[in-house]
């Protein structure tokens, strides 16, 4: 295998707009290449990924160079857009790579430059990885649209998780040969720390320890549309201990004018980036929390091989711990007060291994 990545994107995407130095694909994968030299350790492999700069696609097709470059590539990186869907040419590069990669493939990787109304077969069940958020009138925006925009985090955080599922799953093709060299540091050569796996019982035991900043983290913090106040106030804190944070749509404002498939496809999309899940049951409703929840466990399931599933946090105002109906293994309760928004998050943070 030549390259580690093939980029599959609509040439409509990388378009050079006035007062940038390069298109948003472009710009993408510069930024990616760092990320992945990061988390390989090795900025020879994280090379390895090729862009058909030239638009070198014929008027009947993919060229056989396009087909060539597709059979040498160990992954695919789609750049999702309305362009993409419209685009014939993106259609025949996914389907010849399902066809030699498989259509259960994870070597499929899916970037939502925007949002589509119908995403192609192949697909449909692939974690996404979101580059889009809504603006004030609810309208999808692409980030670093259609100049790059340092402020920004998000941009990088989503970036920051791409290109540590894709390092994962190199490591797992690239021959033995290949493979990055272990440290010759014995404190860099400890395993990491696992994640807490045993639940902790309804408590409001005040904390004896500091709790940790939890940098680096990146928790999706959930509720019912009872509780958005409380959710974004548990948000707010936790981005004060440095710990990117994500809030589902159906629980930022009131969204009756959105189907409900593009709220469940925003909260699952989510949950594949996040670490770790805070849930927040005080004035629900039950089924929309309970809801979340099940999402969390379906989001644990299809984890990637390898990968550790996110843990999940409740903070609930009930005496009940089968209040939700739920309890599977694994699973924090907190018990808090009605004015819950620090306990919550000095309960979560006690519990978080970094």
């Amino acid at each position: 295998m030549e390259h580690n990545i093939f980029i599959s994107y609509a040439w409509v995407d990388n378009e050079v707009y006035p007062g940038s130095d390069q298109g948003w694909v472009s710009t993408f994968v510069d930024s990616l290449r760092k990320h992945l030299a990061h988390e390989l350790g090795r900025r020879d492999e994280a090379e390895k990924i090729w862009l058909d700069y030239e638009q070198m696609r014929g008027n009947q097709g993919v060229t056989p160079t396009i087909q060539a470059r597709l059979a040498a590539s160990r992954t695919l990186l789609l750049i999702l857009s309305n362009g993409y869907v419209a685009s014939h040419w993106c259609q025949q590069e996914l389907t010849a790579f399902l066809a030699r990669a498989g259509t259960n493939s994870d070597c499929l990787f899916v970037v939502q430059m925007s949002p589509v109304e119908q995403e192609p077969d192949g697909i449909q069940d692939l974690v996404k990885y979101p580059f889009w958020y809504l603006d004030d009138r609810r309208q999808p925006c692409t980030r670093w649209f259609p100049h790059i925009d340092p402020t920004d985090r998000e941009y990088s955080l989503v970036q920051q998780k791409l290109a540590r599922d894709i390092a994962a799953k190199l490591r797992e093709l690239l021959p033995a040969d290949n493979q990055p060299r272990e440290s010759s540091s014995a404190e860099e050569q400890a395993p990491p720390a696992a994640r807490a796996a045993t639940p902790v019982v309804l408590s409001a035991v005040p904390m004896t320890e500091p709790p940790s900043n939890g940098s680096g983290q990146f928790v999706l913090v959930s509720g019912g549309e009872g509780d958005r106040e409380l959710v974004h106030q548990i948000a707010k804190r936790l981005q004060q201990h440095n710990i990117g944070v994500a809030i589902p749509l159906s629980v930022l404002a009131d969204q009756s004018g959105i189907k409900s498939s593009t709220l469940t496809r925003d909260l699952r999309t989510k949950l594949s980036l996040c670490d770790a899940v805070l849930m927040v049951y005080r004035s629900g409703p039950l089924d929309q929390v309970s809801q979340h929840l099940i999402e969390c466990l379906k989001a644990g399931a299809r984890t990637r091989r390898g990968q550790t599933p996110p843990t999940i946090d409740l903070c609930q105002t009930q005496l009940d711990s089968l209040a939700l109906g739920l309890y599977p293994p694994g699973m924090r309760i907190h018990m808090v007060d009605k004015s819950c928004a620090d306990d919550c998050v000095d309960q979560f943070l006690e519990g978080l291994v970094s």
